[in-house]
């Protein structure tokens, strides 16, 4: 049965880190499905880095006022149909491609439109589910635009997270050599076995002169970057004349720095890579 009050994460206004006091837990009304609508039962939803963005009104996708109810994905249960829907049935799992306006999912009960949501598979479990959208088309759209040429390499940072191993994953699928980077020697042997070329672990190697032993001194093509700051900087450094850093995150919180003198006469480029600009154009 469904009731008529749910649990929901609002976000009352923006705010900044570390105190992120604008989000609260309120109690709202569950909506009704209308026509090519469906009511879906939201049971779990990760906290990717693009949630923490939007607490902060820093997301460039999703909406800029507020308040509004939080979350980017999540898998749900479909528990009532509108009139007119018949691709989908009572009881299935389902994710949103995208849940609309990419929040939202941050509650119980979400209405969404029928053509919006995709059965989920019995192979995959829940926390797979959960996380069908988000990581799956950035780790799509970066590999995409930074693949190199035959023979050359990549770099990508934060190598260990969900969206690295997918991306590591994908790159071996690929044909793509790949150098992953992390903090600690003791993620070096789960990304090996996923197919890296070679992980370079920060807390004992130097990045810039492991990358030119890697690739013969020849620097690699391009790179992947989610950590910013001076992170940005040594892997710009450790690319070929001409290579391209794609910053697609702000882990580190720092400012993105370059060698100004090492771009400008080598030709290299830093751009920053937003998926709702690019993997989302796929």
């Amino acid at each position: 049965m469904v009731p008529n009050q749910q649990t929901q994460v609002q976000i009352t206004h923006f705010s900044k880190l570390p105190q992120l006091d604008g989000v609260e837990v309120i109690k709202g009304d569950v909506p009704s499905p209308g026509e090519g609508e469906v009511l879906c039962q939201i049971f779990l939803r990760p906290i990717n880095p693009t949630d923490v963005h939007a607490v902060q009104g820093l997301r460039p996708i999703g909406p800029h006022h507020t308040p509004h109810i939080a979350g980017g994905e999540g898998v749900a249960k479909v528990v009532k149909l509108g009139k007119g829907v018949q691709n989908l049935e009572e009881g299935q799992r389902v994710v949103g491609v995208p849940w609309t306006g990419l929040y939202g999912t941050w509650q119980q009960y979400r209405v969404m439109p029928a053509e919006s949501l995709m059965p989920v598979s019995d192979k995959l479990s829940d926390k797979v589910a959960a996380q069908l959208w988000v990581n799956p088309m950035t780790a799509k759209g970066l590999v995409e635009t930074s693949k190199p040429p035959e023979g050359e390499y990549m770099i990508q940072t934060a190598a260990g997270s969900t969206l690295g191993r997918m991306i590591t994953s994908i790159a071996k699928h690929l044909g793509i050599k790949i150098i992953d980077v992390v903090r600690r020697t003791a993620q070096k042997e789960e990304l090996e076995k996923l197919g890296a070329a070679a992980v370079i672990a920060t807390d004992k190697e130097n990045l810039i002169e492991r990358v030119k032993e890697i690739t013969g001194g020849n620097g690699a093509y391009a790179a992947i970057d989610a950590v910013g700051g001076e992170t940005t900087k040594q892997v710009a450094m450790a690319l070929q004349d001409g290579g391209t850093v794609y910053v697609y995150g702000a882990l580190s919180g720092d400012p993105i720095q370059v060698d100004t003198l090492d771009t400008l006469y080598k030709y290299k480029k830093v751009e920053v890579w937003c998926h709702s600009t690019s993997a989302f154009r796929h």
